[in-house]
């Protein structure tokens, strides 16, 4: 099967959405803004079917807590709001990276330290 993404043989990802074809790598899945959850059935989506948190938008200039860089202006497949507190605010890769080495047990919002809503939060978009 081709992949959506880069156009290559051997995409053995299926989005979990009913009816929907497309098939990704991967390795393709993050260009491609399609979401993987690792928890219940490991489903993965297109970035068409992915779930999203709730529209939140952003203060002017708000930054993300780990790099400090501005984040986009509301929650998006880059941009991720806590939603536990909805004043924190994450790009992707930084919340990603910091789940990866925070592990199950640490991983909370940075600044209110709500530990399960985040994580139920987090999970649901694929981190």
């Amino acid at each position: 099967m081709d992949c959506f993404i880069c156009g290559k043989r051997g995409a053995t990802i299926t989005c979990w959405q009913k009816g929907c074809k497309r098939r990704f790598h991967i390795p393709c899945a993050v260009e491609g803004k399609c979401t993987t959850q690792f928890f219940k059935h490991y489903r993965s989506f297109c970035w068409e079917h992915s779930p999203q948190q709730a529209r939140m938008v952003a203060p002017e200039n708000t930054a993300c807590l780990i790099c400090l860089d501005l984040v986009e202006g509301r929650t998006s497949y880059g941009t991720l709001g806590c939603p536990a507190c909805k004043h924190a605010w994450f790009r992707r890769a930084c919340v990603q990276n910091y789940a990866v080495r925070a592990g199950f047990i640490c991983f909370s919002c940075l600044r209110y330290q709500n530990q399960y809503q985040f994580l139920m939060g987090m999970r649901t978009t694929g981190i």
